[in-house]
């Protein structure tokens, strides 16, 4: 069974609602979610750092590329480091194959108790003539 969100809460306008109490008397929440993602590198990068040249888009991205292999071997395990030592759980907002592609950051997550959101078995980007729909 699917849950919708008025299944959670009904809708209530900020206008109408009694001020949020947060434990403590604190007056900011944070809510920590680290992002893993997988893809073809053979295809058009989803999103890119570094603007390519001319608009275009180069095959092999290495600049690219790069920041995404960067944070998956080594980021994310200096981020879990910090994460640890400050106790604090997150969620892994990660797609389905990069849970098969990088076990270890999916195994570090579940191990520690942490939130698990996914949306998508592989990121990808197609943008092009044919699969765009033409407005009138």
């Amino acid at each position: 069974m699917i849950m919708l969100p008025t299944d959670r809460l009904s809708y209530s306008p900020i206008i109408d609602r009694p001020p949020l109490k947060l434990p403590g008397d604190a007056r900011l929440a944070v809510w920590v979610i680290v992002n893993v993602e997988e893809w073809d590198p053979r295809e058009t990068m989803p999103r890119t750092v570094l603007t390519p040249p001319a608009g275009g888009s180069p095959s092999s991205d290495i600049p690219n590329w790069a920041w995404h292999e960067y944070g998956n071997r080594v980021g994310f395990w200096r981020m879990l480091e910090v994460l640890d030592t400050l106790r604090i759980k997150a969620v892994l907002a990660i797609n389905g194959s990069a849970i098969a592609a990088y076990e270890p950051i999916a195994r570090a997550a579940r191990d520690r108790g942490w939130e698990l959101a996914t949306a998508f078995r592989r990121r990808t980007c197609r943008r092009s003539p044919t699969s765009a729909r033409t407005l009138p």
